[in-house]
């Protein structure tokens, strides 16, 4: 993240600031206050990752947030908001358009645009003749992802990113410098300004002073947050406009922060992720110093403002107006969708489904979950066993409210590679599952918050050239979840780090079993084959590349290389083949030939050829063993020998004691190619020994994962 100009906290006495504005004439009271804002401007602040627990009006007693804590004396502070999603994009698309995400379409970050049929919050503001600006501090509300509609600025523009990042993004003081830019262009009439704050976002690196007041990394960028919030009122105040601006606050979705042993958000639906702050501040207009209790929703924002404009809702708009409790009234009696396909989308798991009352809470999900939230409001106790009347309520009106919702197609986005990195380091996975994948019988995410916590890890680890310690952490997770598109690539790309270029050529081939359009897999494997001087192949995966993302510039510069290398490896073929026939007796020949051919996928010949340099030599070890392991291990059914392949690795353990792990590591491959598992686990186990006796670590790492193979009554296949 960028370096932040450190930001002192200015006026102390905020509370007085937001205080005062128009005369008793403009004030709620008489009429339901229909308009009670028309001709004000407005400003929407959406605070990413911010639990509402986490502030000083919400109760918690070591933050420092002064100004949101204003603003929320000086307005309408909403006790009970939940987020329609747990993901920066889905949720603020359904704030700007007032419905849920299975009516809007978009469902995760990166790979959804929100479509053409439904009209945005700021192009309702431009057709009543306001000036509209956003100012956005991340990449994920990118212009591209469809928010832009309707606003006359829509500042996207991220800093250069420098070798260390992986995405793009601002910190707040960039961002309110780039606001307090603009507000003095629009003093000329009435504007809606949207501020996007990102701070509170993994990782948590505030500026020293923020830390050292709040206590903690994830306080302090709520703080350093909430410092440069001050920058905006304070502006509106001395500019004579505080008084004629309604100010809203709210987050997209809160943080896990170790709850239910989760640190992120997204992957769960849980209270500390999905609850999030709502204030309205109006001084003079709207009352002061009120809270509201009852349940409300994001989705509910859209048409509030609109009703405190005075101005029609579109009729595709499912949220309600909140503007009877901003009249004096408590909160009308609601319930609070709440959903998460992101689980779905980045790993291939289920998706969840929530509704939340006021008391009851219950999670469709592989196992279903109800809890009690007045007595048990950390979500501790499933009550969904022994409730369970009131989870076939709940799941009636939750199907119910589904049915109702009008669905719509969100624009698809093709993920490009540097939107996957991008995503991948703000933690947001994408990618997961392909399109028509079923979403039945699926592994339940609450059981997978231990491999997500690993995988992110791991992805760290990668970064650090760790491809080693990748191996060991994500083998049992892509034991534990082969369907996961990107756990299995991951472990692909730390093989390939190692340099264990077979491992992770078949893991690379399994990644692209699950998307096969995937550009990332396919380049790799392009280099991978290169490197095993599968020039070919290499080719046709490069090419491939290309189909799906023609302007891929790592295909387009690797392409000409390749079909270099594949020239020069006919060539060489052909020289090759012409010094065995001259002398069909030369080990160094005979392997040279056969590894040239089995490289160029003409496994049959190289079989041939090591045949006959076998017969000529018949005591040559190497000969032997490359002839063994094709023999056990090649993917061509017809060709494979697990009986001679066998004999062939038994002499040659015998014949050495024992004593080489590859040569048992052989034996292995033939043993469990014959059908004699048992054997051939016994035979891994030693090879595997011997390997980490000699420090052999990479050879040990690939040998457990052929144990595994051995143990669940599988053979090993060298990969196509």
């Amino acid at each position: 993240m960028q370096a932040r100009q450190a930001i002192g906290t200015l006026l102390p006495v905020l509370v007085m600031t937001l205080g005062g504005g128009c005369g008793d004439e403009d004030r709620v009271g008489a009429g339901d206050g229909r308009g009670i804002a028309s001709g004000c401007n407005v400003l929407l602040i959406t605070l990413d990752t911010t639990r509402a627990d986490r502030l000083g009006c919400y109760g918690w007693t070591r933050a420092v947030t002064p100004t949101l804590d204003a603003l929320a004396h000086s307005g309408v502070r909403f006790e009970k908001v939940y987020a329609q999603a747990p993901i920066t994009l889905p949720s603020h698309v359904t704030m700007m358009t007032g419905t849920y995400p299975p009516e809007h379409g978009v469902r995760d970050n990166g790979r959804y645009a929100l479509g053409p049929e439904l009209t945005t919050l700021a192009e309702v503001f431009q057709r009543h003749g306001y000036r509209t600006a956003a100012f956005i501090a991340c990449q994920v509300l990118d212009s591209r992802y469809g928010l832009a509609r309707g606003f006359e600025v829509y500042d996207d523009r991220m800093p250069l990113r420098t070798p260390d990042q992986a995405f793009y993004d601002r910190p707040a003081d960039r961002v309110c410098d780039n606001v307090l830019s603009w507000l003095p262009s629009a003093r000329g009439g009435p504007f809606f300004c949207w501020v996007h704050l990102f701070d509170p976002h993994a990782p948590y690196t505030p500026p020293a002073e923020y830390l050292d007041q709040a206590g903690s990394p994830y306080d302090g960028e709520v703080a350093f947050m909430d410092a440069n919030i001050s920058r905006l009122i304070e502006w509106l105040r001395a500019n004579e406009l505080l008084a004629n601006t309604l100010v809203i606050a709210v987050a997209d979705h809160g943080e896990s922060l170790g709850e239910h042993g989760y640190g992120f958000h997204a992957l769960l639906v849980y209270d500390g992720i999905m609850r999030v702050p709502l204030i309205f501040s109006l001084p003079g207009r709207l009352p002061a110093d009120v809270t509201r209790t009852g349940i409300v929703r994001v989705v509910d924002v859209m048409p509030t403002i609109l009703d405190l404009m005075g101005w029609e809702t579109p009729p595709e708009v499912s949220g309600e107006s909140l503007l009877a409790a901003l009249s004096g009234e408590e909160t009308a009696q609601r319930a609070a969708y709440v959903e998460s396909d992101f689980p779905f989308e980045s790993f291939g798991w289920s998706k969840l489904r929530s509704l939340v009352e006021e008391r009851w809470k219950y999670i469709r999900a592989p196992r279903r979950e109800l809890y009690d939230l007045l007595a048990d409001p950390g979500e501790l106790r499933n009550l969904a066993e022994t409730q369970t009347s009131i989870v076939k309520r709940m799941e009636k009106r939750l199907g119910e409210l589904e049915q109702r919702m009008q669905r719509r197609t969100a624009v698809a986005v093709e993920v490009d590679t540097d939107t996957m990195r991008a995503l991948r380091g703000l933690g947001y996975v994408g990618g997961g599952a392909p399109a028509g994948a079923p979403t039945a019988n699926l592994k339940n995410p609450a059981d997978m918050v231990d491999v997500v916590d690993d995988f992110r890890r791991a992805e760290t680890l990668l970064d650090a050239r760790r491809a080693l310690e990748v191996i060991e952490l994500m083998e049992p997770a892509a034991e534990c979840s082969p369907e996961s598109f990107v756990i299995v690539e991951l472990l692909a790309r730390a093989y390939a780090g190692a340099g264990i270029l077979e491992c992770a050529q078949g893991l690379l081939h399994e990644a692209l079993a699950i998307r096969p359009e995937a550009p990332g897999p396919l380049i790799m494997l392009a280099r991978v084959y290169d490197a095993r001087g599968a020039a070919a192949q290499a080719i046709e995966a490069c090419s491939k590349v290309l189909e799906y993302e023609p302007d891929h510039q790592e295909a387009r510069n690797l392409l000409p290389a390749l079909q270099r290398a594949l020239e020069r490896q006919e060539q060489r073929l052909g020289e090759l083949r012409q010094r065995f026939r001259a002398g069909p007796e030369s080990v160094d020949t005979c392997l040279s030939l056969a590894r040239a051919l089995l490289g160029a996928g003409q496994t049959g010949e190289a079989l041939d050829v090591l045949r006959a340099g076998l017969a000529r030599n018949p005591d040559d070890a190497r000969l032997a063993s490359e002839l063994a392991w094709q023999l056990a291990t090649t993917p061509a059914d017809e060709l494979r020998n697990g009986a001679e392949a066998v004999r062939l690795a038994r002499t040659l353990c015998r014949e050495a004691g024992e004593s080489r792990a590859d040569l048992l590591d052989t034996l292995g491959a033939a043993l469990a190619e014959a059908g004699q598992f048992e054997q051939a686990a016994d035979a891994a186990r030693r090879a595997g020994n011997l390997a980490k006796e000699a420090g052999q670590q990479a050879l040990s790492i690939v040998i457990a994962r052929r144990l595994r193979l051995y143990q669940a009554q599988r053979p090993y296949r060298s990969p196509p």
